[in-house]
């Protein structure tokens, strides 16, 4: 879900035009923008590499479901004060486990090629199964589709209709909330049933959410300066050094991590759904503003003190100003640990390349593995 520093929204007089569909994430349009930014695109990172290791997946689910990739429940850190008690954890798994996970890889455009969005599920032996297949938003999405973190529906906006749509994966039943010609910032999801957009222009919108159905359209802000996004039933805004979270129910929360003075926030990789804490990327800025000389850092926050644990980078060439491995979803495991999907591409390469990074509770790698092969545009649901 990670925003990266540039707020998303749709103007709807605007002509939709797109190459290709952006995942149902933020962070992927900061890779387009960048590399506009950056000059050139680099060689063609699509293909991700052959999985590292001999890792036995757990048989049963044991990532905790979320929107925006984010889970619904975790164990606390160390520095985590007290907090009402969260619902029971499910069984723990060891450190060379991994949990299922399910992933979205977004439908490709061209005339060589026109294959259909897909819902993949990683199976015990490491593989991915497909799941579902569809073409929702179908050549009439504006920007980013959104998927739902079980992978059942979508959202997107259509600039063409003055509408948002919600549908099945597949595209069918599709459900339509007008926008009376607004910006709209792209939707995200609360949780598997209702979605979050931004209505206005830009340092003035408001915030809303919606069923899936259609029904219960609620106004949870207004006047808000950015965009909002969603994970793990929490809606999160964020500036360089602070991050400001809350719920449909009111509570909220402003987060100041403890990292490093000199970094700034870029994005957000998860919430968990207890709100305990919450996994952010930061970087260096660096002359011009251009990303492909970041170095990215990626913390888990403790929410209440603001205490942050360093996640090691997957490369450690990454320490240096390389623009590679900024994080953009992250999923808390019932032993503490984390699995985070990373960026192996610089912002000024023309595709993402992702690796899903197992860690520990205390921020080591434990391990990487591949996403599914194909179309490289895709997201971490869960």
């Amino acid at each position: 879900m990670n925003l990266g520093p540039f707020t998303q929204s749709v103007h709807l007089a605007a002509p939709a035009r797109r190459s290709r569909v952006l995942v149902g994430t933020a962070a992927l349009l900061f890779l387009a923008l960048a590399a506009t930014a950056c000059g050139p695109a680099g060689s063609d990172s699509a293909s991700a590499p052959a999985e590292a290791g001999s890792i036995v997946p757990a048989t049963g689910d044991t990532s905790f479901a979320g929107g925006g990739g984010a889970g619904s429940g975790e164990v606390p850190v160390a520095a985590a004060s007290a907090a009402p008690a969260a619902a029971p954890a499910r069984p723990a798994v060891s450190s060379s486990l991994w949990p299922r996970l399910t992933w979205y890889t977004a439908q490709e455009y061209g005339e060589a090629q026109n294959d259909p969005a897909r819902v993949w599920r990683r199976t015990p032996d490491g593989s991915w199964e497909l799941v579902r297949e569809g073409r929702p938003g179908n050549e009439t999405a504006t920007g980013p589709i959104a998927v739902a973190p079980d992978g059942r529906r979508a959202a997107w906006v259509e600039a063409s209709a003055e509408r948002l749509v919600i549908s099945d994966f597949d595209g069918t039943k599709q459900r339509a909330i007008p926008t009376q010609g607004q910006q709209t910032c792209a939707p995200s999801w609360l949780d598997s049933e209702r979605v979050l957009f931004g209505l206005g222009q830009e340092k003035n919108w408001t915030v809303v959410a919606i069923n899936a159905d259609g029904t219960g359209r609620k106004v949870l802000a207004t006047r808000q300066a950015s965009c909002p996004t969603a994970s793990g039933g929490w809606i999160a805004q964020f500036t360089d050094r602070a991050v400001h979270i809350r719920d449909e129910r009111g509570t909220r929360r402003a987060v100041s991590p403890r990292v490093p003075s000199g970094l700034v926030i870029d994005g957000i990789a998860g919430i968990f759904r207890n709100g305990r804490s919450l996994v952010i990327s930061t970087h260096v800025p660096n002359a011009g503003g251009c990303g492909c000389g970041w170095v990215f850092r990626t913390y888990r926050v403790d929410a209440a003190s603001g205490t942050a644990t360093e996640l090691t980078p997957l490369d450690r060439a990454w320490s240096e100003p390389t623009g590679h491995g900024q994080a953009t979803d992250a999923v808390a495991l019932a032993d503490g640990g984390l699995v985070v999907q990373v960026n192996t591409a610089t912002p000024a390469d023309d595709a993402p390349a992702y690796r899903l990074v197992r860690y520990g509770a205390d921020g080591r790698v434990l391990s990487d593995a591949a996403v599914p092969a194909g179309q490289p545009w895709g997201g971490l649901l869960g």
